[in-house]
């Protein structure tokens, strides 16, 4: 049967919605199915990107795979990371074919991690493994996290007691030198040649008004000025850096970054936890010297058709690269 290839409206939020429902085990009150997450993430206005965020394979007036996109321009590169990749139990094998349209219609496509049969199909679509990205987390409230961790077994009592450890050492505080303050989307343009994954504007205008997390920018400053910024939200007692952007890459600039985080999370009584994440190297080194632990490395897959096309030393894979950042799965995640 001939199927029809076409971007989604918010028309299809019903179709859409049962086909999601049909691929995944989603308990309730997972932003997967939220109608206002669904609307913010396939079809809300976008500064940084004007194009589809949403594709359908349609077979006879039903909806039998999609994917989601998650856009990054770099340059004049437009790249994407597919979310939400889903296809109907009863037709195997339609899902690949949106990955070839998309291979076709943009200059790269990343994956962060992935389920097992994602990564075991993507290399064979050409894809290869460019780096590995970290996930680190550290407890800050350890006694109130434990109320409602999602683990709730005879290793609670040692649990609790190893997190709370881990929150009190190292000590959280950023050198005196350091600063974080509430910062304005339109201010961000101060900060020139961002070391790690370049975002503008337009896309922390979107980020902020996600409706899963609410999300809040922050400055950097030390006494040489403006130094970058930061993206945290909380969601479920986890305290997320959905992303770090720093004008220069060093390790004392991410370490203050990771501190700083720390100390605005701890501002807040609902974070228990906080977790970020990052390209494995020097931004996850700085992380771990913060306090924050490693708890699981993944590959971070990419297809590209540009051969003198060139990620930069210091760019990162972060929790805004994917939907790391906004991702509920209708109860508690906590990593530690």
């Amino acid at each position: 049967m001939k199927s029809t290839f076409r971007a989604t409206t918010p028309d299809d939020q019903e179709g859409l919605s049962k086909l999601l429902a049909g691929a995944f085990d989603n308990a309730p009150g997972t932003s997967l199915l939220d109608p206002q997450v669904m609307a913010w993430k396939y079809w809300a206005v976008r500064g940084d990107w004007t194009e589809p965020r949403s594709y359908v394979l349609e077979m006879d007036g039903r909806l039998v795979a999609h994917a989601g996109i998650w856009p990054a321009t770099l340059g004049d590169m437009r790249g994407v990371q597919m979310i939400d990749w889903a296809a109907a139990k009863d037709s195997p094998g339609v899902g690949m074919s949106i990955v070839q349209k998309f291979a076709r219609m943009f200059d790269f496509i990343y994956s962060i991690g992935g389920s097992d049969m994602t990564r075991k199909v993507l290399p064979a679509f050409g894809f290869v493994e460019h780096t590995r990205a970290w996930t680190a987390a550290r407890p800050l409230r350890p006694f109130r996290q434990i109320l409602s961790h999602q683990h709730r077994n005879w290793k609670m009592g040692a649990r609790l007691v190893r997190n709370w450890s881990w929150s009190k050492s190292p000590p959280r505080h950023a050198s005196s030198a350091w600063k974080a303050y509430d910062l304005r989307p339109s201010q961000i343009g101060e900060v020139d040649g961002a070391a790690f994954n370049p975002r503008n504007t337009a896309f922390f205008e979107y980020l902020l008004r996600c409706p899963a997390v609410k999300y809040r920018l922050y400055g950097i400053r030390n006494q040489h000025g403006l130094q970058g910024h930061f993206a945290l939200g909380i969601l479920r007692g986890q305290a997320r850096v959905a992303g770090v952007w720093l004008r220069k890459f060093s390790e004392e600039n991410v370490r203050a970054a990771y501190a700083l985080a720390q100390e605005i999370a701890l501002g807040s009584k609902e974070a228990c936890e906080i977790a970020a994440s990052g390209t494995e190297g020097l931004s996850g080194q700085a992380a771990v010297e913060t306090g924050l632990r490693m708890v699981r490395s993944t590959p971070v897959y990419l297809l590209n058709k540009h051969v003198n096309f060139k990620l930069s030393e210091n760019f990162q894979f972060q929790m805004s690269d994917d939907d790391a950042a906004f991702l509920n799965t209708g109860t508690a995640s906590f990593y530690t």
